[in-house]
């Protein structure tokens, strides 16, 4: 992964845009929800605020999803 952006769609949470440079304008509605190094970090079994599936820094809505009006 070279990039610092880790950005999920919050409908079908593709990862093709896990590791890039720019946001692609294609995708709407982006928020920033962690920093890299956070998205970045081992998760601690015993921390009931960490979850494994939160991988992403941000999260916004692909195209496709904006396609099929999900």
């Amino acid at each position: 992964m070279s990039g610092r952006i880790r950005l999920a769609c919050r409908n079908c949470d593709t990862d093709v845009c896990d590791g890039i440079n720019e946001i692609p304008a294609d995708w709407k509605e982006i928020i920033e929800v962690q920093s890299f190094d956070e998205a970045s970090a081992p998760v601690d079994p015993s921390n009931k605020l960490q979850r494994l599936t939160d991988w992403y820094t941000h999260l916004g809505l692909c195209p496709d999803c904006q396609q099929d009006g999900k």
